[in-house]
């Protein structure tokens, strides 16, 4: 009787147990318009492992906010860098000055390159940094045991007077092997929350590799030892995310640390934009006025179609502008317009003819 009431109670449990395991389709995933902010901990709680595989309760309660950012997603097409990213139309913004541009149709949502702030030790600098080919975020349907491999190459290129190197150019390139495998699923509790969630093991070894140029002649430098990095990301259908509720890391680095979804601000699901720059004329020869909002303080600089910066140049208080573009070739360019503490605050593409 005993075994008899035990299999009855099982029985009872497995309609909860199958709902549990959800499916994320393409139209779950609809980020346009979402605000949230991002935290970050690198001091975990015991209590924060990725755990086993197939039906898993996970409790990160613990989570900690230690550095928090910003993150807000566009159409492509409304960003200052959507030219370097012709195929992208999505992008997401991140408060540290970062753009990301992203791919997304019914099959894939996927990573074209990052326009940002990027660290070349003792230097900061900013350019793009493009994938080639593109880095899968996430397949759709998405659901327990998908399985995907992947090799990705990523180049960020940047003059070598800009980091002090006494050469025309610098390229960094890193290849990377991944692994994807869906491989649990069930109810995960944050410091926001509790969602169904499915869970991604994404494995990525990675090398990096770099380059100078020099007289026209690129020439290799030595790259770097393999190193490999384990993922962990935990997928809600909730709100049309188009990130992870929770991503877990462990580099051989830096340990373990986790990023997580810190508060949901709003999806609104409408296209938002940075200010439309009024410039004139367009296309220009020589000079080129720009209209700025009232007493705008701030700096205007100018960036060929390849993400290279030609031109900064300071405004104080002031409404209207010019720039001496004379020096300039024939070609495309973005006029990026940025505050005070260095994030956009608009753009406009323009012309240079003679």
């Amino acid at each position: 009787m005993k075994k008899v009431l035990q299999t009855l109670i099982v029985l009872a449990f497995l309609p909860a147990i199958s709902k549990a395991q959800i499916t994320i389709q393409a139209n779950d995933v609809q980020p346009l318009g979402v605000f949230a902010t991002q935290s970050k901990d690198t001091t975990l709680a015991a209590s924060i492992t990725p755990g086993g595989t197939g039906l898993q309760t996970w409790d990160f309660s613990a989570l900690k906010a230690q550095t928090t950012d910003s993150l807000e997603f566009y159409e492509a097409d409304q960003t200052a860098y959507a030219s370097l990213f012709p195929s992208a139309n999505l992008a997401a913004t991140l408060d540290s000055f970062a753009v990301i541009y992203l791919e997304k149709n019914d099959d894939h949502i996927i990573t074209l390159g990052t326009y940002g702030s990027l660290a070349f030790p003792p230097y900061i600098v900013t350019a793009a940094y493009k994938y080639n080919p593109p880095q899968t975020i996430i397949r759709f349907p998405m659901e327990l045991n998908q399985a995907f491999t992947e090799n990705v190459k990523a180049t960020v290129q940047i003059t070598g007077a800009t980091i002090g190197l006494p050469y025309d150019s610098v390229r960094a390139v890193t290849f990377t092997s991944r692994s994807v495998v869906v491989d649990a699923y069930g109810q995960l509790t944050t410091p926001i929350g509790v969602f169904e969630v499915l869970r991604s093991k994404e494995v990525e070894t990675s090398i990096d590799s770099a380059y100078i140029q020099s007289s026209g002649i690129w020439f290799p430098l030595q790259g770097s030892a393999p190193k490999t990095i384990t993922f962990h990301n935990w997928w809600s259908k909730e709100n049309g995310f188009g990130f992870p509720v929770v991503q877990h890391k462990n580099s051989p680095d830096t340990g373990n640390s986790a990023l997580w979804l810190n508060e949901f601000v709003s999806s609104t699901h409408e296209s938002k934009s940075y200010l439309r720059v009024n410039i004139w004329p367009n296309p220009t020869s020589n000079t080129l006025n720009v209209e700025l909002p009232a007493s705008f303080s701030g700096q205007m600089e100018v960036f060929d179609l390849n993400g290279r910066r030609l031109l900064a140049q300071s405004t104080a208080d002031t409404s209207q502008e010019s720039l001496n573009l004379q020096a300039f070739p024939v070609g495309s360019y973005v006029l990026i317009l940025k505050n005070k503490k260095g994030k956009v605050a608009g753009f406009q593409r323009f012309e240079v003819v003679r």
